[in-house]
Order: C-alpha cells, then structure tokens, then sequence
C-alpha cells in the first residue's frame, strides 16, 4: 500500500464494500423521495441475463383457432398456425460516480493519528462519497420508471436511444378501440410518433395493451354512467360511442379487479400462466391515496378494519395501494394548449371538442390546472409481469478508482449499470383514469 493518506484512501476506497450507512457519524439524508417503486419491483425478482444485443421475451399472442367438431370417417383440413410473437428492448446504461480530491483526504487526515483514528476518518468520507452517489443513482432510476414517454418513441423505442422504457409506456390511459376492447396505447400515436411498442404493433395485437377504466369523481363511488357521447382515446374523432361506461372510482376497482383477474383453467395447468393477484400492487400519488380513502369513507363510515379509511396503509381486496411520489407531479397526461377558447361538447363535459386542442399534447400533471382531465390515475401493475432486466456482470458495478484527466488531483469512482424496463404481458395491467360525464 501507498505511503500517502491520499494514496491508502484510494485503495481503501477500492477493495472495501459499500459502507451502506454504517460508521461512528450518522448523516440524514435530506435529498430521498418520499416513496421508491424501483426496489419493490427489483428486490427477488429482477430478470438477469448475462448476453444478448437485445432483450427478448416471446409470447403466444393466439392458441390459433384449430379447435373443431367432426363425424367418423371425416377428412381433415389440417394446419400448423404461427401463434409466437416477440417483444424486444434494447439494453439501456446508465453511470453514476463518486469523486473526491486528494486535498479532502490529506487535510482530514492529521499528522500522527492512530490507525484505528485513520481508518474511522477514511470510513466517514467514504460513507458521505457513498450515501450521496447512492441516493443519486436510486433517485435516477426512480425517476426513469415514470418518465413520460410523449415524443420519446426514438429515445425508447429505437435502439439509438439512451432513455430506458418507463411505465406509462406500458401502462397508458391514452389509446384506441382494438377489436371491440379498449386498449391502452402509447400517447402520440395521432402524430405518428408510436407505431410499435417493445417491437409489436398493438394494431395487429389486440391482447399488447393494456386494460382501463374510467371513474368520474362527480360520481358516487359504488354507481355507473354511461354517457351519450364520448370521444375516442385517440382524440380524433367525434363520434358517439355508448359502448363504454365510466364508474365511481370503487365500483371502477371493482371492474378493473375482474379485467385483471386471470386464472388458469383446473386441468392442464401447466401450460397457462398462474396470474396470481398476489404481486399486484396499485400505484398512485399521495393525492390519489387520499381520494380512495375518501370514497371508502364516504361509502361506509363505519368500516373497522384494514379498509377503513383512517388506515394508513389502505388496500383494495388485499391489493395495497402504493403511494409512489414520482406521480404527485409527472407531466404524463393531456394538456389544454387552448384553454378558455372552446366549449364542451352537450353530453361529455370533459373532452374538448375536435379541432379545439392540439391533439395528444402532453405535459401536464394530474392535478394541474391546464390537464384536460383531471383527477388521480391509479396504476395497477403486476410485479410478475412487470420487471426490470438487469445485466448478471453490469448492475450497480463499482468499477476501479480513475484520476481526472483534467484535474489530476480528483478521483473518480464510477458505479455501471444496464438494464430496461420489459413487461412480459400487457393485458394484466391496467389503468384506473378520470372522465368526466355529463351533468
């Protein structure tokens, strides 16, 4: 080892493992989020791969249709359907760092200290150089999990991009009528920005999309509407369609719930998926939190139990409701470019009429004041179906100390990590999202 405190920080920096917040000072983290989403979906259940250019996972999108009756002696048309069908992801990078000068290590480190004194000074720099990358390489990939995928069809989609897939990429509520079912679609689309999503086109994969309902807080939480007119999610037309009925917010976790409950058959199990409900988990902000335990309030003043409004930890049929910060203020949803210059159509209060906004225009949060539908979005994601592929040699690596090549007396360390964002299923999500009816 080195002679120099500078020098023996740098190999000590290098074959120790992270501090994870141990050691004689203890130093508040001020620059957390209030909730992470990332380690739920990570923690046991992170798809490793070691290889490949790309991300891969194959799917049945049909069982072909080849089922049929038949009498003795009857000929056969026999056929070999092609049921298979691929998404894909590129591989996504992302480094973070940690960095510090000779000058914090010579200075801190005074002339005769003890061994035992030396190496109590080396571990609280090294806790405070780790505490702080750390928190920003999490918060990092936080924030990518909900990044807006409006106009990001190249950065996500196209395998020049640096940006990973996010959620609402997968989980959208803007979208169109595929084959009779409403089906989730990646915002943009009008504008010719999405055409694939993880390489398939929901087009010609009905089941690629995910499920939604509507809830108008206008509403009581246990009733229906079904409005005289409604526009498509496409926004492009103005057709009536009574096809759809929009709910209070219970009773629309009350269709969502069967939407999402899939079960294999009881015999020949082995070859369907066990969708169990048990990695569901519904996703919202704070405000939308809150507005569920309203609505069960208001539904039942007198419930005494886990579902009780007054609880902090509420639930859905045993589904938690997870508060995740990123949505108090993502620009995810339909923005008024126009507002104060147009007027509601006679029977669906909430849309805009066609020509009167810039058509899926995003950038406004739920509860901002230019959303053109406003009110709490409640993600239902299945974490078995919805997981982070991650790099076996390539995930959070600590990489060897560097000098600066231009300021010679700072040290880098960077940390590497690959990865993306690649759901096996999107039918067994869904989005639970405001409209509004007529009054």
């Amino acid at each position: 080892m080195a002679g120099t405190p500078a020098d023996k920080f740098r190999d000590y920096m290098e074959v120790t493992g992270p501090a994870y917040l141990t050691g004689p000072d203890t130093i508040i983290n001020e620059a957390v989020k209030r909730r992470y989403l990332w380690g739920d979906l990570v923690k046991g259940k992170e798809r490793a791969i070691q290889g490949g250019t790309e991300i891969r996972e194959t799917l049945m999108t049909s069982d072909g249709a080849t089922f049929q009756y038949y009498q003795p002696n009857e000929t056969f048309t026999w056929s070999n359907p092609q049921v298979l069908d691929t998404v894909s992801a590129n591989w996504r990078f992302a480094v973070d760092h940690m960095a510090w000068t000779d000058h914090e290590v010579e200075l801190n480190a005074g002339e005769g200290m003890s061994k035992d004194a030396l190496k109590t000074a080396y571990k609280r720099l090294k806790r405070a150089k780790e505490q702080r990358m750390t928190t920003s390489l999490v918060n990092g990939l936080e924030e990518s999990l909900w990044a807006t995928p409006w106009g990001q069809s190249g950065e996500m989609e196209g395998s020049s991009g640096k940006t990973p897939y996010s959620i609402p990429a997968f989980i959208t509520e803007n979208g169109k009528t595929v084959g009779g079912e409403f089906k989730g679609y990646v915002p943009g689309l009008a504008a010719g920005d999405w055409t694939t999503v993880a390489g398939i086109d929901p087009d010609d994969q009905a089941i690629w999309g995910n499920q939604i309902t509507f809830y108008d807080k206008g509403l009581a939480a246990n009733s229906v509407a079904v409005p005289k007119s409604y526009h498509e999610y496409n926004h492009d037309e103005s057709a009536s369609d009574t096809t759809h009925n929009v709910y209070g917010l219970i009773t629309a976790f009350d269709e969502m719930f069967l939407k999402l409950d899939f079960r294999p058959p009881s015999t020949n199990a082995e070859y369907f998926e066990n969708a169990s409900m048990n990695q569901q988990k519904i996703c919202c902000s704070r405000r939308g939190i809150n507005e569920y335990k309203r609505a069960l309030r208001d539904s039942n003043d007198r419930l005494v139990s886990m579902q009780d409004a007054s609880y902090s930890s509420p639930a859905y049929s045993g589904i938690p409701l997870t508060y995740c910060s990123q949505l108090d203020d993502a620009a995810l949803y339909n923005a008024d470019n126009n507002a104060g210059s147009w007027d509601h159509d006679d029977t669906y209060s909430g849309r805009q009429e066609v020509g009167q906004i810039a058509i899926n225009t995003a950038g406004a949060s739920e509860f901002s004041d230019d959303a053109i539908d406003k009110g709490a979005r409640y993600y239902w994601i299945n974490g078995e179906y919805m997981t982070p592929f991650v790099h076996t040699r390539r995930y959070m690596v600590k990489h060897d100390v560097m000098r600066h090549p231009n300021q010679p007396f700072t040290n880098i360390q960077p940390t590497d990590t690959w990865w993306n964002l690649l759901p096996s299923s999107r039918q067994r999500h869904g989005i639970v999202s405001p409209r509004e009816t007529a009054g």
